[in-house]
């Protein structure tokens, strides 16, 4: 089985006969699966960008193709591998139906529209900064809804990644402002993906992880495509446009499996600062794909963001652990 599939399937406990049922709370990790959870990330992070370049070119190519219509696209070619990869099996796809995994599918439809609304009023860069907050919400979140303290470490690198997107999405000179709806919609953005981060931690204590992305791309896949039912969104023209749309669709699918298993096992501040990876991937596939430079301040940002979360949240993942505080 391939390493997709094995994430995709991993068993929540003991699936034997008569074995006791997994506990719905969510484990606390030690070191070794407190670092690969933040490993998974980074992993997935570099997932996401690829995912950000295959929809920039398409973007580049058809450049009047509405980001709904790119959504529901995503969304459905999510949908259909995750069909194919459970090979059909309804009972693998919705698990034990838990308030988390509603709640993680509504919460990531809202994050994704959101998102896409603030790409539209503020640009890339921005929209990127203003999602990104969501590692501050997990980090005040997670002792609450988790049990799980966050350390001196993961805010540091938190603040730091903050500081490093923040350079990378800085306009470059003249460029327009984004207006305020649009902040506001991306800070929304970031709100409701923490929201959503958080739950994949709670429905994974008894649901594998194919379970979980299958409710976010469910809600996400009927929104969106109902929404360019309404608008009367077109469909894009160019055969190559929709090829890289559905590179798009797979290698969102593989991101969001891997980011659901990095949260199953790993701590959710480290997880959530080694998110911030994310924006610097997408920069340097940008420049190295699309042609699009980054100004010279990205240079110092991304400097940063490869401390901060690539090389902190592994710091801060196993000094959280029990008995290494």
């Amino acid at each position: 089985m391939s390493f997709v599939g094995q994430i995709a399937r991993r068993p929540r406990g003991r699936e034997l006969p008569g074995a006791p049922m997994p506990s719905a709370e969510p484990s606390t990790p030690d070191a070794t699966t407190a670092a690969r959870g933040v490993g998974l990330m980074i992993a997935c992070s570099l997932l996401f960008a690829t995912m950000a370049t295959f929809v920039g070119a398409a973007h580049q190519r058809e450049p009047g193709l509405s980001t709904l219509m790119m959504s529901a696209i995503r969304s459905g070619v999510n949908l259909v591998a995750l069909v194919v990869l459970a090979r059909g099996d309804s009972r693998l796809l919705l698990g034990d139906g838990r308030r988390a995994l509603w709640i993680r599918g509504v919460l990531g439809g809202v994050s994704l529209v959101s998102y896409f609304t603030a790409l539209a009023h503020v640009g890339v860069g921005e929209a990127a900064f203003l999602n990104q907050t969501s590692a501050v919400w997990v980090a005040i979140f997670a002792p609450l809804v988790l049990g799980e303290p966050t350390g001196a470490l993961v805010w540091l690198a938190v603040g730091c990644s903050l500081v490093g997107v923040s350079l990378l999405a800085a306009p470059a000179a003249g460029a327009a402002p984004g207006d305020a709806f649009g902040r506001a919609v991306g800070l929304f953005s970031g709100l409701t993906s923490a929201g959503a981060y958080l739950s994949v931690r709670r429905a994974g204590a008894t649901n594998k992880p194919i379970t979980i992305v299958f409710y976010f791309t469910l809600v996400a896949a009927l929104g969106t495509t109902i929404g360019c039912i309404l608008r009367q969104e077109a469909l894009p023209r160019d055969p190559v446009t929709l090829g890289l749309m559905v590179g798009a669709g797979l290698s969102a699918t593989v991101a969001q499996l891997v980011m659901t298993e990095a949260y199953r096992i790993g701590r959710a501040g480290p997880v959530a600062a080694a998110g911030a990876a994310g924006p610097l991937f997408s920069t340097v596939l940008g420049a190295v794909f699309l042609g699009q430079v980054p100004e010279r301040h990205a240079a110092v940002g991304m400097g940063i963001l490869l401390v901060s979360a690539v090389g902190l949240p592994f710091v801060a993942a196993r000094a959280a652990t029990p008995g290494r505080r």
